[in-house]
């Protein structure tokens, strides 16, 4: 599945894209505000890649992973998921290379998906995490239409740091709403 957007191509996640989730993922200041730890090698990424792909291709509902590119020069700017935790409950994530953020892609991205996950897949939810020092991801998701509907006190605990992230949601109604 690709899906477009007025400035973007979210296209499949394939192999060719683990150097770019390596450079990019083993970034301190990348990871640590994701709440993911440091992508340790180029073989770790190819393995990850590996395993989001196989999982794409059989899960039911499909999980949902794509690279996001400019419509125009076709540059690599992020990816954004769509997880299946529970039936008819997308769970989004997304990363955006720290030269392209602060330009709307994210959001751009986010929005897409989440039209895509209520339209086309029937969710009756969607929802996301942050963690509640991360500005810039409060900010897409706000954006992208979602609410704060808490805090998640010691939710992650990542290189020994305990810490708390918000909850954002949008439920079907609340995606109609705003049609």
């Amino acid at each position: 599945m690709k899906l477009t957007t007025r400035r973007l191509i979210l296209r499949p996640l394939a192999i060719a894209d683990a150097r770019i989730l390596y450079e990019v993922g083993s970034r301190e200041d990348v990871s640590r505000p994701a709440g993911f730890p440091r992508t340790r090698s180029l073989a770790a990424s190819r393995a990850r890649v590996r395993r989001t792909i196989a999982a794409c291709r059989k899960g039911d509902p499909k999980p949902l992973s794509f690279s996001i590119v400019l419509k125009t020069g076709g540059t690599w700017v992020g990816s954004v998921s769509l997880g299946w935790p529970h039936a008819g409950i997308g769970q989004l994530g997304y990363l955006i290379h720290p030269d392209r953020q602060g330009r709307g892609y994210a959001t751009e991205a986010v929005r897409k998906v989440v039209e895509t996950a209520f339209a086309r897949f029937g969710a009756h939810r969607v929802q996301a995490t942050c963690w509640v020092r991360n500005a810039g991801s409060a900010r897409v998701l706000r954006k992208a239409g979602l609410r704060r509907e808490g805090t998640l006190r010691g939710y992650l605990k990542r290189s020994g740091e305990v810490r708390d992230e918000y909850i954002w949601g949008m439920t079907r109604a609340d995606w109609r709403a705003r049609r």
